[in-house]
Formats: C-alpha cells, sequence, structure tokens
C-alpha cells in the first residue's frame, strides 16, 4: 500500500512540474517613482525558473531580499510561495501575449508588465 501511494505521489509531483514548464524561463520588472523631496525610488524584482529552481529576488530602495520559492499554477496564473512558510510572494499572469506581475513590490498596479527573457 505505501508503494502505491509513494507511486501516486511520485506521478502527481511528476504532472505538476511539467503543467509548469512553459513559465521555465527569467522574468524582470523595473519600476521607479519619484518621492517628496525630489528623490527618486527604484526596484527591480527578478522571478528564476527552471525545472529545479525557482528563486525570487527583490533589489532597489531601502529593499534587498531573495527568496527560494515553489509555484503553482491555476487558470492561466502562475502563483509562487515562500518554499518554508508558504507565504504568497505574487503571481504571473500570461494576458495577450505578455506577462504581468501582481506582488507587494509593485510600485503602480497599472505598470507591471513582467518581461521574460527569451530562450
Amino acid at each position: 500500500m505505501i508503494v502505491f501511494y509513494s507511486l501516486l505521489f511520485l506521478a502527481f509531483s511528476t504532472q505538476t512540474l511539467a503543467q509548469t514548464d512553459k513559465w521555465n524561463g527569467t522574468y524582470h520588472y523595473y519600476s521607479s517613482e519619484e518621492l517628496p523631496g525630489g528623490n527618486v525610488a527604484t526596484i527591480e524584482s527578478i522571478l528564476t525558473l527552471t525545472p529545479k529552481k525557482c528563486e525570487y529576488s527583490i533589489a532597489g530602495f531601502q529593499v534587498d531580499k531573495s527568496y527560494i520559492c515553489k509555484v503553482k499554477e491555476k487558470n492561466n496564473e502562475l502563483y509562487f510561495f515562500k518554499v518554508q512558510s508558504g507565504e504568497k510572494l505574487g503571481k504571473v499572469i500570461f494576458k495577450k501575449g505578455k506577462y504581468y506581475l501582481y506582488s507587494d513590490e509593485v510600485l503602480d498596479s497599472k505598470d507591471n508588465l513582467f518581461f521574460k527573457n527569451k530562450q
């Protein structure tokens, strides 16, 4: 019985990874905004997805974070979470041939284009 559940788990894991293969690549988001006093805050987010790795990093004004993540695809949207806590970091939506990032780090929700490197 244990062998059956192990095989079932393995098959499910393989299927889950196969479904997210189309998302593999490196995505970049960059934005800036003017702060009071004339200073400019910039932020850059990078999401790297390969069959064996998910890494999300944020660098910019008073921010420098990097996370190992896990992903889940649902309805042509890719959600990514912190591995240890399961906390949602954001999601990527593919719509009309473009990728869009939805995350707390996005400075302007109307300018959230997430550029994917061509492979």
